[in-house]
């Protein structure tokens, strides 16, 4: 043939469709596996030649999976992603110096003879990658590494497969061979000896190149072939030196919708000169993509538009707390955040305090129980509610702090319940009797329903029952109460007959069992009475410093997740500074407290604003105590509701029922001391 008819052969440029699951699931590892680790990670795309649209090589959610399986009609294309931590990163990177990488990796398992066995290795590709998870951003770069070899020289203009003489032959010899094994192969085609059969790459015979067409799955739709049929002819030019400066000929392989492969090409090429891709050569390799204004450069797609608003709050709270993981608390288990469901008594200045921290850590079960209505004085304490919210003048409390909550984090499961919490000597009439039941049966369904039940509301009275059924049902119960400048917040004990931790020995330190931990109502010797009756203005609402509720309610959380992370969660034990101990001072001691995977685990936490001190006393369970010890348990079980209606009827009943009256005749007793027996004097004072 003339050199005048001769041309050089052009090849249709891959071009990347990236589904937006392959980002959304980008987005999942870099936060939960890969953190702050940029090694590459293997990846896997697909092509298909039927009905192809451009010359796409697409990757979605499947591509991280170990072992995929491409679409229907589809072939598997091998890739790597490299995603890196910042921006800076990503564009200071040598790009030259990643594709050259790639490219020897694509020419070591050309020289091995692995894509003999594997022919997909030959559509390799890899993207640089940097994921602005904040805003939800992907800066992105594909590369088709091919090495850089003498071109191509084009010896027909691309004939028409249906244009051969033995058309039919060629079509049902390529129909035998399975559409899993077409992304490359070789079609021998003897027309003297009436032989037509397609073969898997693996038999190649340098020998028989004559009868050969070069067969590859082609998603190109234009008179030119796919970038692929570049790596493919290298190949087999490496593979077969003898090839060079013989007419070899490739089939591109097209299907119709029908499946019909009437479109499919044939190309003669000749290469002239021998290529060096030996491992000694100067090789240098080209296949970058170009960007949408068609010049060398990476793309951005932001997928905030795309995502469903929901989800995408839900990546958004999560990410903080995904991001702890990196660095700071790689075993943080957030699974257990998220499915552990939280009762609230009380959606005051606590319960919405203690709410909005829940959501800030992950909870996304949360109900509430108030009978308050959103006041006028509310909003300014109680960041749950508006000043529309008390204008209303009918928007309850519970299931208003619930629906902001849901406004806040869609995902968040939350529920509000408007109801009176009955209380030990708060008398209950006739009339109010069948509501009361209703009520207390609510109350029990809501406890036995969760895990873990905070006490916020504003009186010790109503903290009484839920300390009952908490412990009662083996419930985790979390407690906080305020003063004017102070504030309690405490982890009631166990009530579960599991034997949990006998504690270490620690000199200085008193270990107390978490089976062994005393309750709210532990360290009174009294019952809970009326304490709303006869109260003045001041009396009536509950005054604080505006912080105190902030601080209280953010460690009634924070203790909360520090038990859900102990490994004997609500068993675990706790550790106080043992008094007299003059061979070592408080701090010494408390810096031996064992500390779990936040840190210490307190019994109890009790601040002062006036001094900006905290201490943590532990206190072991009261064996008389008015809300969980054995007799007030074991009559709740066995009475019912009808034990709880005469504790209601009065306070006294509890105190008989526990022996607390004894002691209170004790301390009714005058004890008259002789002055002599005590020297009260100064001179004995060193």
């Amino acid at each position: 043939m003339s050199a005048e008819k001769e041309a050089i052969l052009q090849f249709a440029p891959w071009a990347s469709f990236v589904s937006p699951t392959f980002w959304h699931k980008l987005a999942e590892l870099k936060l939960d596996y890969d953190r702050l680790s940029d090694t590459k990670r293997t990846i896997s795309g697909h092509y298909t030649n039927r009905n192809a649209s451009g010359c796409l090589l697409e990757v979605d959610y499947t591509a991280y999976n170990r072992a995929t399986q491409p679409p229907k009609f589809s072939q598997a294309a091998i890739g790597t992603i490299y995603n890196k931590n910042t921006i800076e990163e990503f564009k200071a990177l040598d790009k030259m110096a990643l594709i050259t990488d790639e490219g020897k990796e694509l020419l070591a398992d050309m020289r091995s003879g692995r894509v003999l066995d594997d022919p997909s290795l030959l559509t390799r590709f890899f993207v640089l990658s940097f994921a602005d998870l904040k805003c939800h951003s992907y800066y992105y770069w594909f590369a088709f590494p091919c090495p850089l070899t003498p071109t191509l020289k084009l010896l027909n203009g691309g004939q028409k497969l249906k244009d051969l003489p033995n058309y039919q032959k060629y079509t049902d010899a390529v129909k035998s061979l399975p559409l899993e094994f077409q992304s490359f192969f070789i079609l021998y085609a003897n027309e003297e000896q009436h032989v037509f059969e397609a073969r898997k790459l693996s038999s190649l015979n340098e020998k028989d190149v004559e009868h050969y067409y070069f067969g590859f799955a082609d998603p190109s739709e234009y008179e030119q072939p796919a970038w692929l049929m570049r790596n493919y002819a290298a190949f087999l030019l490496q593979q077969c030196p003898s090839f060079v400066g013989q007419k070899l000929k490739f089939l591109g392989l097209r299907y119709n919708q029908q499946m019909q492969m009437e479109d499919s090409r044939i190309w003669e090429v000749i290469q002239t000169e021998a290529g060096d891709l030996s491992e000694s050569g100067e090789l240098k390799f080209v296949g970058w993509e170009l960007n949408k204004n068609g010049k060398m450069g990476p793309r951005m797609v932001c997928m905030r538009d795309s995502m469903d608003p929901a989800k995408l709050a839900e990546n958004s709270v999560n990410l903080n707390l995904k991001l702890m993981k990196w660095r700071l608390v790689p075993d943080l288990n957030l699974e257990i955040i998220s499915q552990t469901k939280c009762l609230l008594f009380g959606a005051g200045t606590l319960g919405c305090a203690v709410a909005r921290n829940l959501l800030s850590w992950g909870f996304k079960h949360i109900t509430l129980l108030d009978n308050g209505k959103v006041g006028f004085s509310n909003p300014v304490r109680q960041n749950l509610y508006t000043h529309a919210d008390a204008v209303a003048g009918n928007h309850m409390k519970a299931p208003t702090a619930a629906e902001r909550l849901r406004e806040i984090n869609p995902s968040a499961e939350t529920v509000g319940h408007v109801l009176e919490i009955p209380m030990p000597g708060h008398t209950i009439g006739d009339s109010l009797r069948a509501q009361t039941e209703e009520h207390l049966q609510l109350i029990e369904q809501q406890v036995r329903d969760h895990d873990v039940i905070f006490l916020l509301t504003d009186s010790r009275e109503s903290r009484w029952l839920p300390t009952l059924l908490g412990a009662s049902y083996h419930k985790v119960v979390i407690n906080a109460a305020l003063g004017f400048d102070s504030y309690l917040v405490m982890r009631h004990g166990s009530t579960r007959e599991d034997a949990g931790d006998g504690g270490q020995e620690i000199e200085g330190l008193k270990c107390v069992r978490g089976s062994k931990l005393g309750c709210y109502f532990c360290n009174d010797v009294t019952a809970p009475g009326n304490s709303l009756k006869d109260r003045t203005l001041d009396q009536q609402c509950t005054v604080t410093r505006p912080g105190v509720s902030n601080i209280a309610a953010s460690y009634a959380v924070e203790l909360l997740v520090a038990l859900l992370q102990h490994p004997l969660r609500d068993q675990a034990p706790a550790y106080y500074a043992q008094s007299g101990n003059r061979g070592q001072s408080s701090i010494e001691s408390s810096s031996k407290v064992p500390e779990g995977l936040l840190g210490i685990l307190p019994h109890s936490i009790r601040g002062m604003l006036c001094n900006y001190e905290n201490i943590l006393p532990a206190t072991e369970k009261f064996a008389q105590c008015i809300a969980c010890s054995k007799p007030v348990l074991d009559a709740f079980t066995k009475e019912g509701h009808a034990f709880l209606f005469k504790t209601f009827e009065t306070a006294k009943y509890l105190e008989d029922l526990t022996g607390i009256s004894e002691f209170k005749r004790l301390n009714s007793e005058i004890i008259d001391f002789d002055d002599d027996e005590f020297d009260m004097s100064d001179e004995d004072e060193d």
